[in-house]
This record gives structure tokens, C-alpha cells and sequence, in this order.
């Protein structure tokens, strides 16, 4: 038999050895993959595990809004029990939770404008020329929200070709709830007291009245010769709650408007009407407190 020659044995390792790259590149591969695999299950737990607490942060202010109704309903301000769920870095295990609960009645509800009522109309028209927006605009948001209503948010706004300086101004002043709903005097801010009560020094003094004592009644109006607005109480009915659980390396956010209410038996009743998760959470959502 021939002895193979130099050349051929060289060749013989060349292949040799191209297998054995192929080989464990292959190995390394199949590696990387699994370690793939098994990162991202661990990040799905971890999700799974992130949206349980975050949708038990939503039933924990269900409860307490539920709570309130029953023993307060009379009124509602922020230093109700209620208010005091909100929470910012809390420790839970392998990870942090944060919770935000507000009142979410303390602006304009745009959705109103749909039942074509004269002060609603009357309401908006002034709140929007008082940011600047001109008659032809206004009258382009009154007829999208009413011929495209009801909104779940504001966003659809942008698409209307506003100018967005203008109209960020406007935002804080406006949200969009299910069905119509006042804006309460407890949860308005001052640029909205100075609206609704068309005086700003009026606005100021409300604001720091309630400022120390917590909430305005029907009394501290008239003791401020004012009478209560047009579209205006001192209770609500929509709350925004807003979640945010991190496991790891994996957070997940929810935002749920609460809506309340009495059942037919006179029950009282606090049951989510919208949610909104992660990336689509809208910008009326409120911001998570400061850290403690």
C-alpha cells in the first residue's frame, strides 16, 4: 500500500481540523442559544412575576377607594386614606415597587363636550383661548371629540395639525374620562380655580385655604363671596392608579382608571374602566411620588 504523501497528510489536517471548528462552533452555538433560552425564561418569570404585583397594587387601591366611598362620599381630597397608598422604591422580593393614586376629576373632561351642553362648550372655548388656541382650532377639537368620541386620551388631539406649544399648554388643563364627569375643586390646580372662578386672586386664595386645611367646602366659598362653578363639585368619580413592579431586571407598569360608584342595592363600587401598560401609558397618568 502507498504511504500517503506530505502533501496529502497536510491536507488530511486541514480538513481535520476545519471539522473541528465546525464542530465546536456548532457546540458554541447550541451554548449560546441555550444560555438564550434560559435568559430569556428568566425574564418572562420575572415579567409574569412583576405584573402580578403591579395588578395587586391596582386591587389594593380599588379596595381603599371602595373603602372610602362607603364611610366618606360626601367629598374627596388628597388627604383622604386613600391618597396615602402612593408609594416610591417600596421593597418587595428581589425587586421595588412604586404606586401613584390620584384624583383624576381635576380637570376638564373633553368627552363632556360630546353632550353638546352649553356650558360644557362655554367651559372649553374659555379655558382654550386662555392658552392661546384660536377659534378655528377650537372648533376643530369640539367636532373631532364628538364625531370621533368618545377619547381615551389625548393623544388623537395631536393628530388634528395643533400647534404642540399650544396645545401642551392646554393639556394640563384637560383629560379624558368615560362618560361626564365635574371637576372637582379639591383636585383642580391653581390655573384651573383661576378658569373656573374667571379670577385669578380668587384662585390664589382658594389654593392656599386649601393648601392648610386639606380640601374646600361650599362654606369657604361663600365666606369668599364665590359661588361654585358651572361643571363643578367637591367629589369625584374617576381615579387614575398607577403601578410599576421591578423584579430583576424586568419592570412592568400599568395605569388603570377606577371608576365608582353605588350597584342597584346601594353597594358601593370601585371597578376599573381602562388600562394602559407599559409603553402606552398616557401622559395623564400622574408621576410616581418623590422618594421617601
Amino acid at each position: 500500500m502507498r504511504a500517503p504523501r506530505d502533501d496529502e497528510q497536510g491536507m488530511i489536517l486541514i480538513n481535520v481540523l476545519m471539522f473541528v471548528a465546525i464542530a465546536s462552533g456548532l457546540v458554541l452555538l447550541l451554548i449560546t442559544r441555550e444560555e438564550l433560552a434560559l435568559d430569556r425564561g428568566l425574564r418572562m418569570r420575572e415579567a409574569a412575576r412583576a405584573l402580578a404585583v403591579a395588578r395587586g397594587g391596582e386591587l389594593s387601591a380599588e379596595v381603599a377607594l371602595r373603602r372610602d366611598l362607603e364611610q366618606a362620599p360626601g367629598q374627596d381630597h388628597a388627604r383622604e386614606p386613600w391618597a396615602e397608598l402612593s408609594e416610591r422604591g417600596a421593597a418587595i422580593e428581589g425587586g421595588t415597587f412604586d404606586l401613584a393614586i390620584a384624583d383624576a376629576e381635576g380637570r376638564f373632561n373633553v368627552n363632556s363636550l360630546r353632550s353638546g351642553e352649553a356650558g360644557a362648550l362655554v367651559l372649553f372655548q374659555t379655558m382654550a383661548r386662555e392658552v392661546g388656541i384660536d377659534d378655528k382650532d377650537i372648533e376643530a377639537i369640539i367636532a373631532f371629540v364628538r364625531l370621533k368620541g368618545p377619547v381615551t386620551d389625548l393623544r388623537p388631539l395631536r393628530l388634528l395639525g395643533l400647534d404642540p406649544v399650544v396645545l401642551a399648554r392646554i393639556e394640563p388643563l384637560v383629560t379624558a374620562l368615560p362618560g361626564n364627569t365635574s371637576v372637582n375643586l379639591n383636585a383642580a390646580d391653581e390655573a384651573m380655580l383661576a378658569i373656573l372662578f374667571r379670577d385669578p386672586a380668587v384662585a390664589r386664595r382658594l389654593a392656599a385655604l386649601r393648601a392648610r386645611q386639606g380640601f374646600l367646602t361650599a362654606k369657604d366659598l361663600t365666606d369668599a363671596n364665590v359661588t361654585i362653578p358651572w361643571g363643578t363639585s367637591f367629589r369625584s368619580t374617576t381615579f387614575w392608579v398607577r403601578t410599576r413592579a421591578t423584579i430583576g431586571g424586568t419592570s412592568q407598569q400599568l395605569a388603570t382608571l377606577i371608576r365608582r360608584g353605588f350597584d342597584g342595592d346601594g353597594r358601593p363600587l370601585a371597578l376599573p374602566v381602562a388600562r394602559w401598560r407599559n409603553a402606552a401609558i398616557p401622559r395623564e397618568a400622574p408621576d410616581y411620588p418623590a422618594k421617601r
